[in-house]
Formats: C-alpha cells, structure tokens, sequence
C-alpha cells in the first residue's frame, strides 16, 4: 500500500479508513483483493481494532465485502453502483456550482484557477497520482467556497464507486479533456451563468462512461467473475 504520514488530529479508525480507502481507489488494493487485517495493522503502524473497524465503515458503502471465516474482500466494480456515485454527486455539485453563480467577488474564485493551473503542471508532468489528487482538491475546493464542507463529508463515502472508475480512466488525452471541463466550469461560475455550468458538471461527470467498454476490456479481473464464491 501507499502510505501517508498521519494526522496528530486523526484517530487510528480514521487513518486506517482514509489509508485503505485512497489504496482502493489507486488500485493499490484492487478489485478481488483478498485482505488480512494483521497485513493491513502491521503496515500501517496500527492494532487490529482500528483497521478492523475501519473495514466494517468501507463495507457499508459497499467498497469492502467481510467474508466469515475468510477474512475481507476488496469489492469487485460494479457499475450500478458507479451510475448511483455519479447520479449523487451531478445533483450535489450543480447545486453547489448553482449557489456559487451568486457570488459577488469574482477573487473567491481564485483557489479554482490555482488548482486548474497546477493540473496543467501534472499533465506536463504526467503525473496522474497528482492529477488525481488535484482534481479531488478542486471539487473539494467547489463545496468548501459555498459553505458546504459537511455536504461533501457525507457524499465522499459512497462516491468511492465513481473514484475508482475515475482512476482507471486516467490518460494524457482524458486529462486533457478533464481539465478543459474545469475552465469550462470556472468561466461559467465567473460569468454568473448556472446553465453553462451545470451543462460543464454534466459532461465532466458523463466521461466515465464513455471509458465503461474500454475498462472492462484492459481490467477485466476487477469484475466479479460469473462462477464467484
């Protein structure tokens, strides 16, 4: 797994969840991954109760499943999931991009065009891990500016089913295009015109699919297998 430093404010529940969930959604731990939780503990400087219960928290949204006397199970994709992630989060993000049209000072924006700009960086750079977190930061950024930030605690535990597509749809060319969506986005903020950005939410949430056919050919051990046990 990749590991990063924990938190002095975080508890050993919340860093194995934040740990094990940011594994899952790089593919450090894919789809059908069989996973022990004394592994998990040792690597992660922890017990066995917070990497257990932090198990526990993934499966009841469906990311982990616990299998008795065998331990758990990084959950296979499953796209009915992903379209009800996305289906989540276009109604959570317009609302969010709508209340940010009515904002008066065109500088609170500011934080958006940082993140944009620091995207092109990575794709220069081609570094997709920081794509990635770039990304997750500018649609924090979305609900943060509109005093939404308990609004995005809840919707970011389910929509680890969309996260996961996403990361498999990183390319140069979908990087590109993502970030373009982005500028699209913020202009349409900037000229106080929520249609132009719910149709830029919109299609920057549509493009997993376009990439469903593509994944399932390049990944196909990350789908349950039709005789699974």
């Amino acid at each position: 797994m990749k590991l990063t430093q924990r938190s002095p404010y975080e508890s050993g529940r919340e860093y194995a969840f934040r740990t094990i969930r940011d594994n899952i959604v790089l593919t450090e731990l894919p789809p059908g991954a069989l996973v022990s939780e004394k592994e998990l503990a040792d690597q992660m400087g922890l017990s066995r109760t917070p990497v257990r219960e932090a198990l526990i928290d993934l499966s009841k949204v469906g990311i982990v499943e616990v299998l008795p006397q065998r331990g758990s199970r990084i959950a296979y994709l499953n796209y009915d999931l992903v379209d009800e992630a996305r289906f989540m989060r276009l109604a959570m993000e317009t609302a969010v991009c709508k209340k940010l049209c009515q904002m008066t000072e065109p500088e609170l924006l500011d934080p958006l065009l940082e993140y944009i700009s620091r995207q092109a960086d990575a794709i220069r750079l081609g570094n997709n891990d920081l794509f990635l977190a770039l990304d997750d930061a500018f649609h924090k950024a979305l609900f943060e500016l509109a005093g939404m930030v308990h609004a995005h605690q809840l919707l970011s535990g389910f929509v680890i089913h969309f996260d996961r597509v996403r990361t498999l749809s990183l390319s140069p060319v979908n990087n590109t295009k993502m970030l373009s969506d982005h500028r699209e986005l913020v202009n349409a903020l900037l000229a106080r015109d929520p249609l132009g950005a719910e149709q830029a939410v919109e299609k920057h949430l549509s493009r997993y699919k376009v990439d469903e056919v593509s994944i399932r050919l390049r990944h196909e051990s990350f789908f349950r297998p039709p005789a699974d046990f």
